[in-house]
């Protein structure tokens, strides 16, 4: 079996796999981005220019100067990263007290967290709605970032859980004897060693927060993500879809997760592999 996977047919087999599927994936980012560039008089022509004869970027200069992108897009990142890092604080705690401490109680609190992924936010969106409005967050910055926090909490838990059960407990044990306190255990021993994991749900949760539609159309009215803005974008008669306005937001979000996966692939698939094996 060794010696038929370093044989040049199966290089070559491996090769072409790989070439197809990297096609069929990245063409609709190709289509994606060539519509951006595209005007709106050529979009629909037959037959159809894969790559555009006039390509223009007007239509991101429409959307910075008639769709407030520039404030959308800080809002959107605002909350996005201010979700994530408090997701993770909250995680890294938890997830650090489920991994070494074992009981009954724990047990179960640790398996209703899960569960919560299986409820569908359309269920649980009246009586939110109501506590988000009673308490006065709604259409706020801070209500979005607690609600964007509590939904990318079941994911991480899984994955820094998974993770931290297959450190040993010999690290925890060798620092207390060396008199390390547990805040300097976590940082300077636990948390280096997560590095993979954290990365992963960062990015993972990034892209979950970019793509997230249902909570800020139901909780805000006048606070707008790139995904709710994504859906209102003015048409020029009133009633066709500005295919190219929604092609050019579409790379302004996708722009981010692409440079994000990029930087941190390695640690993303090391995190993937080590923490999201077991359940």
């Amino acid at each position: 079996m060794h010696a038929l996977r370093r044989s040049p047919g199966f290089r070559i087999y491996i090769w072409v796999i790989t070439l197809s599927l990297s096609c069929i994936i990245l063409f609709p980012i190709l289509w994606i981005f060539t519509s951006s560039i595209t005007p709106a008089g050529e979009l629909f022509k037959s037959p159809v220019d894969y790559i555009p004869k006039h390509p223009t970027f007007d239509n991101y200069q429409q959307l910075i100067q008639n769709s407030g992108l520039a404030s959308k897009l800080g809002y959107t990142m605002v909350i996005s990263f201010s979700a994530m890092f408090l997701n993770l604080i909250i995680c890294l705690m938890a997830a650090y007290g489920f991994s070494r401490h074992k009981s009954r109680g724990l047990s179960i609190a640790f398996a209703l967290i899960i569960f919560s992924i299986m409820v569908p936010a359309v269920v649980k969106a009246r009586p939110l709605f109501t506590f988000i409005r009673a308490v006065g967050l709604y259409d706020t910055v801070p209500g979005l970032i607690i609600l964007y926090t509590s939904n990318l909490i079941p994911f991480s838990m899984i994955i820094l859980s998974n993770f931290l059960n297959d450190i040993p407990m010999a690290i925890d044990e060798a620092a207390e004897i060396d008199g390390v306190t547990t805040l300097q255990k976590l940082m300077f021993i636990i948390f280096p060693l997560m590095k993979p994991a954290i990365a992963t749900i960062l990015m993972i949760n990034f892209i979950i927060c970019l793509n997230e539609l249902f909570t800020p159309l139901f909780y805000a009215s006048r606070i707008q993500t790139l995904s709710v803005a994504i859906t209102t974008l003015p048409s020029v008669d009133g009633y066709s879809i500005p295919w190219e306005l929604v092609s050019s937001m579409g790379c302004v979000i996708i722009l981010p997760i692409i440079i994000f996966v990029s930087i941190f692939e390695r640690q993303i698939m090391d995190g993937i592999m080590a923490g999201g094996v077991k359940a």
